[in-house]
């Protein structure tokens, strides 16, 4: 989970933003970042679950469930050479529980702590500069981190939202 300064958008101008970013995608790579055993922080797995399944037979797109140190898989992604990489996680926005956003890399926190072993700004910066590769962060408000807990239903209704729409955004091409 990263945490962030605030600046929250609409569903729509959410869709809008992410139409315009995958605008002319050749190959995606898609990790789902998280904790699968800590409640909201499962988030990323559950939504890459559901992406998997649902764009199984969309060719030039990958999606992976990459737990809580994404960096060891840009070995992969360098073979895979991605034109965008989209990275979904849990995010602490301030937010309501649910709360989706497209997050600009500056606007995560450094001083903050993080759940992963390397932060994702310093990720997306190393992908960008390796990959030459578009990389989008989308982030959802976790309501509980809490080990051994279900993904909220606020966040689980979210997920759902953001799988319909990347892959309404995707299946377009």
């Amino acid at each position: 989970m990263v945490a962030l300064q605030k600046e929250q958008i609409s569903t729509e101008a959410l869709a809008s933003v992410l139409e315009e970013k995958l605008s002319g995608w050749e190959r995606i790579v898609i990790l789902g970042i998280g904790n699968e055993f800590s409640g909201d922080d499962s988030l990323g797995f559950q939504a890459a679950r559901k992406l998997k399944r649902a764009l199984s037979n969309t060719s030039r797109v990958e999606v992976l469930a990459v737990g809580t140190a994404p960096e060891n898989f840009t070995g992969l992604l360098r073979k895979l050479s991605p034109s965008h990489v989209v990275l979904i996680d849990a995010a602490e926005m301030g937010e309501i529980a649910g709360t989706i956003e497209l997050i600009e890399p500056h606007r995560i926190e450094k001083r903050m702590p993080s759940t992963h072993t390397m932060p994702l700004y310093m990720l997306t910066e190393y992908l960008e500069q390796e990959l030459g590769a578009i990389v989008l962060i989308l982030g959802i408000q976790p309501e509980s981190l809490s080990l051994g807990s279900a993904v909220s239903d606020e966040v689980e209704v979210s997920i759902d939202k953001l799988a319909r729409l990347l892959v309404e955004i995707i299946n377009r091409r």
